[in-house]
């Protein structure tokens, strides 16, 4: 009974810790990540529950907890990842995936007025399919990044892409999702994807993005 309590601990510690960078390629990599580190997460503290009588016996216990836990979340990403990709079709909103992250990103053309941090009429409903769908997969954080192209001061554009962050978390926050999990950052014109030379360059680097990835 005292182990079952255990390994009933360890699971909830391993939903946290079956997280990571992903480092496999094909269909089925977002899933296996999560396993394949919970795994090996899980064997060490399964040599933590054991004690030290019985290491092999602990490892094989937090390694089978760590693999189908981890497994769960990369199951959930993936879940959230189809979701999101339906409901983004046609708003503007790129829907990218990088190992355990989803990567929101929207460009300025349908967020923010130039030189506004004001949220567009037509890019809320995009914010509330997206604080719906926060709500439904808890076990996130979510990192809100706004970007400028190079045009004015570097001083002027950093305040204006922390102000435009803040506009979408406070947005979500009002939508219902946990203010706890919201952090909005700026990037100013550092984080460029695109040349600043070219009119077309400038545009793709004014964006927001937003980041979805599972808690640490």
């Amino acid at each position: 009974m005292k182990h079952m309590t255990l390994i009933a601990a360890a699971a909830s510690v391993m939903l946290v810790a079956g997280c990571a960078q992903n480092p496999y390629t094909g269909d089925n990599r977002k899933t296996a990540t999560g396993a394949t580190v919970g795994a090996g997460a899980g064997a060490l503290l399964g040599n933590v529950i054991a004690g030290s009588g019985n290491k092999t016996g602990g490892t094989l216990i937090g390694a089978a907890v760590g693999a189908t836990v981890g497994g769960l979340v990369g199951r959930q990403m993936d879940q959230q990842e189809r979701e999101l990709r339906q409901e983004m079709q046609g708003t503007g909103v790129d829907v990218q995936r990088q190992g355990d992250t989803i990567r929101l990103q929207a460009p300025e053309s349908i967020t923010f007025a130039t030189d506004s941090a004001e949220i567009r009429p037509q890019f809320r409903s995009t914010l509330d399919q997206l604080a719906y769908s926060l709500q439904q997969y808890p076990n996130t954080v979510v990192r809100v990044e706004g970007h400028t192209d190079s045009t004015g001061s570097a001083s002027h554009n950093q305040t204006l892409s922390l102000n435009r962050a803040q506009s979408v978390t406070s947005y979500l926050a009002r939508s219902g999702v946990d203010a706890s999990r919201l952090q909005p950052v700026g990037y100013g014109l550092n984080r460029p994807i695109a040349t600043n030379d070219t009119y077309e360059g400038r545009a793709q680097n004014r964006r927001v993005e937003i980041l979805i990835l599972p808690q640490q």
